[in-house]
């Protein structure tokens, strides 16, 4: 089945967010993504399918997620052991476990359901200037369905951030969501194809030319979000790179975003390996502001290169 025409899953819903934009803001992520970052802080966010995660540490060793499991697909005695393979994601031993160490990422949610469940914050985001932020995964990864959802979000009057790493369709995004959307945060993770594909799985060339198309049609609804990985994208050649085109698309306002170790524990509980030159630790202050002021003088030298003297 094409994703578009996928049922969409929520992994998440986060109320009273402060940090997906202006105000208090409720954060919906989507379950899909056809990119697979490396570093993705959303590791639960990449597959459009139901998951199973487990958290040892709130593990009691009781066994009673093996006794119920129908395709026997955990075993073991004191600790628990997942054969991933054989999991269907059924839910049966989430329900069954009394401690929440196993749980089920993804559930489907009518438009109107999920309308109904972010209505109830409407007064918090009316007094904060805030509203709703699609994330994910990845939001656009189901066009009709989002499509839906944030007319349906601007019926009822609330601000719309979408967050995107930036694989949609042009002209579908351009007729179908641009309009009823009111900030879009677009991901910009890599300039050099061949990195972005090494380091996503996919080429950055359609991602681009998004972005570009953007930049003419509505700059004053895009931020370019940066991802700052210590090793990767925080190197001096890529955020050169990164800087100087970012600098050359209507000087549009962007944002930088310091990798999150937490991506580590996602992944764990999902039975996957992070590869071992990720960092185990966030990035310093001092780190991220000095990354910081030197991208800020790229970005002014390129705009000030740009300017016709008078």
């Amino acid at each position: 089945m094409k994703p578009e025409l996928r049922r969409p899953l929520i992994f998440d819903i986060h109320r009273y967010a402060l940090d997906d934009g202006p105000g208090i803001r409720s954060t919906v992520f989507f379950k899909g993504c056809p990119l697979s970052c490396i570093w993705c802080h959303n590791p639960e966010g990449i597959s459009p399918d139901p998951e199973l995660c487990y958290y040892a540490q709130r593990c009691i060793s009781c066994g009673d997620c093996a006794v119920i499991c129908p395709n026997k697909s955990i075993t073991g005695n004191a600790v628990p052991e997942i054969e991933r393979e054989r999991c269907d994601a059924c839910g049966l031993c989430a329900e069954q476990c009394m401690t929440a160490a196993l749980s089920i990422k993804g559930q489907f949610y009518s438009v109107e359901e999920l309308v109904a469940m972010l209505i109830r914050d409407k007064r918090f985001y009316d007094n904060s200037g805030g509203g709703v932020t699609l994330s994910g995964g990845e939001p656009t990864f189901y066009p009709y369905y989002l499509s839906r959802l944030v007319k349906a979000l601007k019926a009822q009057g609330i601000h719309v951030i979408l967050q995107t790493c930036g694989t949609f369709k042009w002209d579908f995004f351009k007729t179908r969501l641009l309009p009823w959307i009111d900030l879009i945060y677009f991901d910009i993770k890599c300039i050099d194809d061949h990195l972005h594909r090494q380091w996503t799985g996919r080429s950055n060339q359609g991602i681009l030319a998004n972005f570009s198309r953007l930049a003419k049609t509505a700059p004053d609804k895009v931020i370019c979000s940066v991802p700052l990985i210590e090793g990767l994208t925080a190197g001096r050649v890529n955020l050169r790179l990164l800087a100087a085109y970012i600098a050359s698309s209507a000087a549009l306002p962007y944002t930088l975003r310091a990798y999150h170790p937490g991506f580590h524990f996602k992944a764990k509980a999902l039975g996957k390996i992070p590869p071992p030159y990720l960092p185990l630790h966030a990035m310093a202050p001092g780190e991220f502001n000095r990354i910081a002021a030197e991208f800020e003088k790229i970005v002014s030298s390129m705009n000030k290169k740009r300017q016709v003297p008078g």
